[in-house]
């Protein structure tokens, strides 16, 4: 929802500027050079939003009476949906998702319009009912860590309802850092450190257990995403290009300070993947709508 809603403000002043005039924004990388990929599906789509996102997903089991508690009540959740794609996953559980991504090299040719990469962190959940029609999985993500110089991307996440908390990220400019041991982590910070809202991820490879295979990631990240029903993010992330090629499975922790949680959490042994992948979005709003 961030991308959609950062280039329809984007296509706004754009509007608004002569024809001939090429708003391009400096990217981040001027002043700190990323290790991603270049954006090289651009061209490709020139009317759809289009970048890369690297960074770890972690897959947290939390108690489904958690869940319950912390997820909306008007929100039903799809269990029935998850154990048909995962018939292993424990009893009593729902698998939340914790991530650090960062974005890099978002472009829209139709606009000549490119923005500044940007770091994010969330807690996300997966296989909502959001219509009451049984089949229909949604991805509620309401809270949003992003990197504080970049207030394109920020003013983008709250215009669809989002809270979010301008914030520092180690590394600054990519989705994680690789210390000599071979783990790796990703952290964040708010920078209002009255709110100290945080968020640390770190991992290693674990290829001797995959319990979540990628499969199961491209389908939950794939899901549409909304802050409030009034809006969603039908983006789609492409599992399918060398890009991805290099995905490794990864065992590691969360520890987080962050809504809808009231109190810090810290949550270990927990399975994900470390990857990336292109992704394509519509640069307009869009109506939630159930599966046809």
């Amino acid at each position: 929802m961030i991308y959609t809603a950062l280039f329809h403000l984007l296509a706004l002043f754009i509007t608004h500027a002569a024809s001939s005039a090429q708003y391009v924004i400096p990217h981040s990388h001027e002043v700190c050079v990323s290790q991603d990929f270049p954006n090289q599906h651009a061209q490709q789509y020139p009317t759809l939003v289009s970048g890369n996102l690297n960074g770890t997903t972690l897959i947290v089991p939390i108690p489904i009476d958690v869940a319950r508690r912390v997820i909306p009540n008007e929100y039903g959740i799809l269990e029935k949906a998850y154990r048909t794609l995962l018939p292993s996953f424990p009893d009593g559980m729902y698998p939340m998702m914790a991530q650090i991504v960062h974005d890099h090299d978002l472009q829209l040719p139709a606009y000549n319009a490119s923005l500044p990469d940007f770091s994010r962190a969330s807690l996300e959940f997966p296989f909502l009912d959001i219509f009451d029609d049984g089949r229909t999985p949604f991805r509620w993500a309401a809270t949003f860590m992003i990197s504080a110089e970049n207030n394109l991307a920020i003013e983008g996440a709250e215009s669809y309802g989002a809270d979010v908390y301008p914030s520092t990220f180690d590394p600054p400019c990519d989705a994680y850092k690789t210390l000599p041991s071979g783990i790796t982590y990703a952290h964040s910070r708010s920078n209002n450190r009255t709110w100290d809202r945080y968020m640390t991820i770190e991992t290693a490879q674990s290829r001797e257990n995959v319990p979540y295979p990628l499969e199961f990631v491209k389908n939950i990240t794939n899901q549409p995403v909304f802050a409030n029903t009034q809006a969603c993010d039908y983006y789609v992330r492409l599992f399918n290009t060398t890009l991805s090629s290099n995905a490794e499975p990864v065992v590691g922790s969360v520890s987080t300070n962050m809504e809808p949680f009231k109190e810090p959490q810290v949550w270990s042994g927990v399975y994900g993947w470390r990857l990336a992948t292109p992704f394509l979005e519509p640069p307009k709003v869009s109506e939630c709508k159930p599966a046809t």
